[in-house]
C-alpha cells in the first residue's frame, strides 16, 4: 500500500493539486455550510480562499483535511480521491489550523518528532527534520522549552514547521494570521513565500484581501457556502483598478520609507517591499522615488528549502512507526507526571493492605484456604490495574480532544486502528506498571508465589485492555471533564467492590452470588486469583472466553466511533 501511495503521487504530477467538485455539507441541525462548491488549484500555486466569517471557508478546509465529514461531492488531491483513498491522500496534505492545537505541555522538538511519527517517519530521520524545520522557523533556541511559554508568533511558526515535517505537496493554512500583529504577520509571510518558492502548493484562507494580494497568484471568493468568483489575482485587481508589486531590495530598507502620492508602500521585511498603486499610475514615478531615497530594486530571490530524502516504506512499516509514536508519547506523559500516575495508587493500596489485610483480616481469619491477606492480593492488584488503565486513557484522550491536539492524529494518514491501539497500549502499560508496584508492596505483607505466571500475565493484559477500551469510548462521548469522572465513580467503583475483591462469592446468598456472575470484574479477579494462588470461584476458561469477547465487542465499537468521527469530526 505504501508503494501504491508513492506510485500514485508520482503518476499524478500533472493532475491539479486540488480539485473540488460539487461539494456540499449539511450539518445535523440543517445548516447548509457548503452549497455545491467547485474549484481547482494548480500544482505550485499560492491560492487564496477569501470570504467573510461564516462564509464556509473553515468547513471547506475541514473537509479537505478530513476533520469534517462531507455530505456530497468529491475531493481529489493530486489525483488521489480523499474518500476512496484517504490514507494516501492525507500523506500529500499538511494542515495549519486557525487555532493552536498542539500540546502546550510538550516541547517544540518533541511536537515535531511525534507529528512526523504519526505519518510513519522513522524517529532518527524525524529528529533531523525537526532540527531543519525549527531552524528555518527561527525556533531552534526554543526547541527544548515547554511550548506553552512561546509567544503567539512563535506558536504560529511552530504550527507551520509541524505541518512541513511530512514534506506535504499541498499545504493548507486556515486564517493563520488572524488576530496577530503586523510584525508576526510579515514574519509568517516570509516563511510561506519560501515554502511556496520551493515547490509546495499552498492554499490560504483569509478574510484580508491585502494578505491574499501580497502572497497569492490565484483566488476564489466564497460567501454563504458558494463560490462567488475565482480566477487569477491580477484579474481581480484589474476589476478593483488596483495593482500590486513585490520587490526585493539590495541592502536593508531605510526606517523611513519614501512617501509616494497615490501609492501604498509596506515593508514586509528588511529587504522586501510591497507596493499597491492605481493601475493608471505611472510606474516610473515609483522607481524614481525609490532611487531618490537610495532604494535599489534587484531581481527576485531564488529561495530553495532543504529537503531530507525519505526512504520508501510500506504501509505496515509506517503504521508500526505511528503506533510506537503514540505509545512513546503516552509513556512520556505518564512518566512526566509520575507523582500523579504512579504514587497515589501505591499509597492507596498500601492502606488497603494495612486496614483490610491487617486489621480486618486478623478478625476475618482464613478464606478459601488462604490467609485473608493472601486472598485479597489478587483483587487489589486487579483493582489498581483496571482503575489506572481506564483513568489513563479516558483522561489522556479527552485531554487531546479538549486541547484539539487530537487533530494531529485525525489529519494524519494513519488508520483508525493505529490511533485506538496506540492509546490502548499506553493505558495497558500504565496498568501493568501500577500492577507491578502493588504486587511488590504486597510482598512486604505476605508471601506471593505465582504458580501460574502465564495466566497471571495474560489476565492482567486482558483486563487492562478491556477497561482501556471502555475508557477510550467514555472519552469519545465525553463533552466535559465531569463526563469522564461519571463512569469511574458510579459504575467502575461499585463493580470493583462487588466483584469478589474482598470476599469469596461462595459466602453470599444464592441470589447475590448469581448477581455477581453478571459482573465482568468478578471473572477478571478470579482468573488472576488462579494465576497467583491456584484457586478460583469460576472456571478460568469461562473467564477467558468472556474477557476475549469483551475485547472484541469494545474494539469494534471504538473503531466504529472513530470511523464515524463521533465527538471529533463535524
Amino acid at each position: 500500500m505504501g508503494a501504491k501511495a508513492s506510485s500514485l503521487a508520482s503518476q499524478n504530477d500533472t493532475a491539479p493539486a486540488l480539485r473540488v467538485r460539487d461539494l456540499r455539507k449539511t450539518y445535523d441541525n440543517g445548516t447548509q455550510a457548503l452549497k455545491g462548491v467547485s474549484l481547482e488549484v494548480a500544482p505550485g500555486d499560492f491560492f487564496a480562499l477569501l470570504g467573510p466569517n461564516g462564509a464556509g471557508k473553515s468547513t471547506l478546509i475541514g473537509i479537505i483535511s478530513s476533520l469534517v465529514n462531507l455530505s456530497e461531492g468529491q475531493v481529489d488531491v493530486f489525483g488521489s480521491d480523499l474518500v476512496r483513498n484517504r490514507s494516501a491522500t492525507m500523506r500529500l496534505i499538511g494542515l495549519v489550523p486557525q487555532e493552536i492545537n498542539f500540546n502546550l505541555f510538550e516541547k517544540p522538538f518533541d511536537i515535531l518528532v511525534n507529528y512526523a511519527g504519526f505519518y510513519g517517519v522513522p524517529r532518527a530521520e524525524a529528529e533531523q527534520m525537526a532540527e531543519v524545520e525549527l531552524k528555518r522557523a527561527h525556533l531552534w533556541e526554543k526547541a527544548q522549552v515547554m511550548s506553552r511559554t512561546l509567544s503567539g508568533g512563535m506558536k504560529r511558526r511552530l504550527m507551520i514547521a509541524r505541518a512541513m515535517m511530512t514534506r506535504p505537496r499541498l499545504l493548507i493554512l486556515d486564517e493563520p494570521t488572524a488576530g496577530v500583529d503586523i510584525e508576526i504577520r510579515r514574519d509568517m509571510w516570509r516563511v510561506l513565500k519560501e515554502i511556496n518558492a520551493a515547490g509546495t502548493t499552498i492554499i490560504l484562507t483569509t478574510h484580508y484581501l491585502e494578505e491574499a494580494e501580497h502572497l497569492c497568484r490565484n483566488l476564489a471568493i466564497i460567501d454563504h457556502g458558494q463560490i462567488v468568483t475565482q480566477g487569477p489575482m491580477r484579474e481581480l485587481l484589474a476589476k478593483l483598478d488596483v495593482e500590486g508589486f513585490l520587490l526585493d531590495i539590495d541592502g536593508a530598507l531605510p526606517a523611513q520609507l519614501p512617501v509616494i502620492e497615490g501609492a501604498a508602500l509596506i515593508a514586509t521585511d528588511s529587504h522586501t517591499l510591497d507596493i499597491d498603486m492605481p493601475r493608471a499610475m505611472d510606474l516610473n514615478r515609483v522607481f524614481e522615488a525609490l532611487n531618490a531615497a537610495g532604494i535599489r530594486v534587484r531581481s527576485m530571490r531564488d529561495v530553495r528549502m532543504s529537503s531530507t530524502p525519505t526512504p520508501v516504506l510500506t504501509d505496515g512499516q509506517r503504521n508500526r512507526i505511528a503506533l510506537m509514536t503514540i505509545v512513546r508519547r503516552e509513556v512520556a506523559r505518564i512518566m512526566r507526571i509520575w507523582g500523579q500516575t504512579l504514587v497515589p495508587p501505591a499509597i492507596t493500596m498500601t492502606l488497603y493492605f494495612l486496614i483490610f489485610g491487617g486489621l480486618i483480616g486478623s478478625r476475618v481469619g482464613d478464606m478459601g484456604g488462604y490467609t485473608y491477606m493472601q486472598f485479597i492480593v489478587p483483587g487489589l492488584v486487579m483493582m489498581s490495574v483496571i482503575q489506572n488503565s481506564y483513568g489513563n486513557i479516558s483522561s489522556s484522550f479527552f485531554g487531546a480532544k479538549f486541547g484539539r491536539h487530537v487533530e494531529e492524529l485525525l489529519v494524519s494518514p494513519m488508520p483508525n486502528w493505529v490511533i485506538l491501539w496506540g492509546y490502548v497500549a499506553g493505558a495497558v502499560l500504565r496498568g501493568l506498571m501500577v500492577g507491578v508496584i502493588v504486587l511488590i508492596i504486597a510482598m512486604f505483607f505476605t508471601p506471593v508465589r505465582i504458580p501460574h505466571p502465564l495466566v497471571t500475565l495474560t489476565t492482567v493484559i486482558l483486563g487492562a485492555t478491556i477497561f482501556s477500551l471502555a475508557g477510550f469510548i467514555n472519552a469519545v462521548y465525553a463533552k466535559k471533564f465531569d463526563d469522564v469522572a461519571i463512569v469511574p465513580t458510579f459504575i467502575l467503583t461499585p463493580l470493583t467492590y462487588l466483584g469478589g475483591v474482598f470476599y469469596s462469592v461462595k459466602l453470599l446468598p444464592p441470589w447475590a452470588e448469581a448477581a455477581t456472575h453478571a459482573n465482568p470484574i468478578f471473572y477478571m479477579v478470579n482468573a488472576f486469583r488462579y494465576g497467583l494462588l491456584g484457586s478460583s470461584d469460576v472456571p478460568v476458561v469461562v473467564a477467558y472466553a468472556l474477557m476475549i469477547g469483551f475485547v472484541v465487542v469494545l474494539t469494534a465499537l471504538a473503531l466504529w466511533l472513530l470511523k464515524r468521527g463521533v465527538g471529533m469530526r463535524s
